[in-house]
């Protein structure tokens, strides 16, 4: 199950290049430019440009990828959806629309998303067929909808383009990754470093094919992904997780601790630390131990009250300490929350 998560998670971190365009374009009648190659400015200097000059579609494209980095995806839907009130017909900006979408349809598990980003996607490519990220975000969404043929199809029409497509190796290597040949996934990996030595999502799924593989390099890849983008939550995450999975619980912690640094409100953060006491515990009965599992589980709930899983293995804690009032009190909640979450289903039962 790990695996098949974090799959599907890494499928919105890959980068999204742009393709081999020129600089700029005309675009409309006022003759606003949108210009696809530049660095992501600092907010305050976008609005000043925004106020400067209003009517330009550039601009707000601008603020929608400045707001896509920082992940506040609704904020970017608003200004792509502003450029493109300006300049309807540029096919440049549906894909941004698509791909915004395509990243909040993933952070929300929300499907329905994903057939929105289909729609701006596919007009974009069929509009543009020199958009080389146009054609690599649809074989992303081609892999989650299991179409792996259509996925390795498309990636190959990219390299026929143009071969030094660092995303293209990539995705290709999370095809064969899914069907289950480690080889050439490690292999298209590998070729995705190659054209890009710097490519953090490379070194991600290097690290995830060596826990599963021969390979045992699993940490030193995530340390180059570290290395690469040190303020990004994955590689400490993954890394994390290795060394849960590993029980090495002690470890785990300070990977996930290097996480809250970053971001003190993402609560699978405090969840995953809970695991880690669980597991702890399980090697020695202390009572401390079972209680810092219980600060973390707390702490996640307190950030997310939905958190089926954290409010479970609060339930589980009590079931341990022999409290088995609360426990099903807490096992309870969770089911009120999704009625068909299994492990409390399950404890329920065990517990009549």
């Amino acid at each position: 199950m790990k695996y098949i998560i974090i799959l599907f998670l890494f499928i919105s971190s890959c980068s999204t290049k742009t393709s081999k365009q020129s600089s700029s374009e005309i675009i409309s009648s006022d003759k606003s430019e949108i210009d696809q190659n530049y660095e992501i400015q600092n907010l305050y200097d976008i609005d000043k440009e925004i106020i400067k000059n209003p009517k330009s579609p550039n601009v707000y494209l601008k603020r929608a990828l400045y707001y896509q980095k920082k992940r506040n995806f609704q904020a970017a839907l608003t200004d792509i959806n502003r450029a493109l009130s300006i300049t309807p017909d540029v096919s440049f900006l549906k894909y941004h629309k698509a791909a915004i979408l395509y990243e909040l349809a993933v952070l929300k598990q929300d499907v329905s998303l994903i057939d929105e980003s289909k729609i701006y996607l596919d007009n974009c490519i069929k509009e543009d067929q020199e958009i080389i990220s146009a054609r690599l975000l649809r074989a992303k969404i081609y892999l989650f909808e299991k179409k792996t043929e259509e996925a390795i199809k498309l990636v190959n029409q990219v390299l026929k383009v143009e071969k030094r497509v660092a995303e293209a190796y990539l995705i290709k290597g999370m095809v064969y990754h899914y069907l289950g040949n480690n080889k050439l996934a490690s292999s298209s990996y590998q070729t995705a470093i190659e054209v890009d030595p710097n490519y953090y999502d490379a070194y991600i799924h290097m690290g995830m094919i060596s826990e599963i593989s021969d390979n045992y390099n699993a940490v030193d890849y995530y340390n180059s992904a570290i290395e690469i983008e040190p303020n990004n939550i994955e590689g400490y995450r993954n890394k994390g997780l290795y060394y849960h999975f590993n029980s090495e619980y002690n470890s785990a912690r300070k990977e996930f601790k290097n996480i809250i640094n970053i971001d003190s409100m993402f609560e699978e953060t405090y969840f995953n630390i809970g695991n880690t006491f669980l597991g702890e515990y399980d090697q020695n009965k202390e009572d401390f131990i079972l209680d810092s599992a219980f600060y973390y589980f707390l702490k996640a709930v307190d950030i997310n009250p939905f958190y089926v899983q954290a409010i479970h293995n609060i339930g589980l804690c009590y079931e341990v300490k022999d409290d088995i009032s609360k426990a099903k009190k807490y096992y309870n909640r969770a089911i009120n929350i999704d009625n068909n979450y299994r492990p409390s289903l399950n404890a329920l039962n065990d517990l009549d």
